[in-house]
């Protein structure tokens, strides 16, 4: 594995119990996570322009951030944000170019109008780049990933007046380097694949790449790198094998030998078999490395017990409306869900950063979302923001999407379940009186 470049000393990260330094009394700051690819970008456009003294660097720690980073500097509560004349501003991308334009030092965007117009293009199709290079994780990575290193390889041929994108050293390559750094390391350590072999113009790229300090100084260690993606995209897949079983048709030997509640889920370890969702979640998230899904925080811990001990209440509630008015008798339960969310500011979800509680509650709102959708011609999201919003971001992590049903497969299951004559849907002679 590469080894990382020299690093000047560097600031411990900020955390929930640090000070904040003397916001706006006229010095600059770079607010930075060091293992955020988007900051990652600020920070190199910063080094490459010599603007070390000029431009503090303030570290964040991005699973204990301090409440003052959100509440007094930047609101979006993310990094990077630079505090420049009595401001604060955002997005990594619109960052380095202000960088460029308002600090002296090399200029990182050509003069060449040739080269401005498809350095601009480069930078418009960046984000596509990563999140195809992303997407390519959950597949066949090799494969899917080639097109995107091949869009780079031929980027790299269109100026032959130097190695890097535009020729000359620019923003474009502050642009990608952070993303391509990390995938050539977990492609290298984890399905054993050098994206630069038959890439001779990307293999230069990255030689010449890291002989500029402002770069090497900023690069993650790239073990912490590898760690990362495996909790991402691999979590306990490695460690836990899933053994999935036909309840219609659900084989003798699992009751008799395995689980004698002879019902799911149940986990096998240690020598033991163990069941219950909520004590297994709590359990998993002991016993394994990977993220913790509990907060330290005091209260959140307590919020969280106390949204977990209401779950399967809310769950009946929710399945008894749907025998009576659903729409109706369903709202205090969406609106029970919809104040929690307002309980902690510093995140989408019930605890604010996700956790065991969200784990608890998704898959039955994932559920009764598609039934009072298809059935109901209602929207439960509608008029409750916070609901909306927690749905979105809970969608954006693939370790759920990858368990989420076919919607078709739940309204056709739910139908099947129990029906009774229906008085709520004018196109369906039938109701649902009881929820899968």
């Amino acid at each position: 594995m590469a080894s990382l470049g020299v690093r000047p000393v560097l600031p411990p990260p900020l955390t929930s119990i640090s000070d904040p330094p003397p916001l706006f009394d006229g010095t600059t700051r770079l607010y930075i996570s060091y293992s955020c690819p988007y900051a990652q970008r600020v920070w190199i456009a910063r080094n490459y322009k010599g603007l070390q003294d000029k431009i503090n660097l303030v570290p964040i720690n991005l699973q204990d951030r301090p409440a003052w980073y959100k509440e007094k500097v930047y609101p979006e509560n993310k990094v990077p944000s630079l505090e420049h004349n009595g401001k604060v501003l955002g997005e990594s991308l619109d960052l380095i170019k202000y960088v460029d334009a308002n600090f002296e030092g090399t200029p990182l965007f050509p003069s060449d109008p040739a080269k401005k117009e498809f350095g601009e293009q480069l930078i418009s199709h960046v984000d596509t780049f990563s999140k195809d290079l992303f997407v390519s994780l959950k597949g066949d990575a090799v494969q899917q990933a080639s097109p995107a290193f091949e869009y780079l390889e031929n980027a790299l041929g269109k100026f032959d007046d130097g190695p890097f994108l535009l020729g000359q050293f620019s923003l474009v390559d502050i642009a990608y380097i952070p993303f391509v750094e990390r995938f050539q390391i977990v492609f290298a350590e984890v399905f054993k694949h050098d994206i630069t072999e038959g890439r001779p113009k990307l293999a230069t790229w990255f030689e010449e790449l890291n002989k500029l300090n402002a770069y090497t100084e900023t690069r993650v260690d790239p073990q912490e790198i590898v760690d990362l993606f495996k909790k991402r995209f691999l979590g306990l897949q490695d460690k836990i094998k899933l053994v999935p079983i036909d309840l219609q048709d659900r084989p003798a030997w699992y009751k008799e030998k395995v689980y004698p509640e002879n019902k799911v889920p149940s986990l096998e370890h240690n020598g033991k078999v163990l069941g219950e969702s909520l004590d297994l979640i709590k359990y998993v998230d002991v016993n394994f490395e990977g993220t913790p899904l509990v907060p330290s925080d005091p209260a959140k811990k307590e919020f969280g017990e106390h949204l977990i001990s209401h779950v399967d209440t809310f769950n009946k509630d929710l399945n008894s409306s749907l025998k009576g008015d659903p729409v109706q008798q369903a709202s205090p339960s969406f609106e029970y869900l919809e104040n929690a969310l307002g309980k902690f500011d510093d995140g989408p979800f019930l605890l604010g950063q996700f956790s065991l509680v969200d784990i608890a509650y998704i898959p039955f709102i994932e559920r009764y979302q598609i039934v009072f959708a298809e059935l109901f011609k209602q929207d439960i999201a509608e008029g409750r923001p916070k609901l909306a919003a927690w749905i979105e971001e809970v969608n954006k992590i693939d370790a759920y999407t990858q368990t989420k049903n076919d919607p078709q497969e739940i309204a056709d299951k739910y139908k099947k379940r129990l029906l009774v004559p229906n008085i709520f849907l004018n196109s369906d002679p039938w109701i649902v009186a009881g929820f899968l």
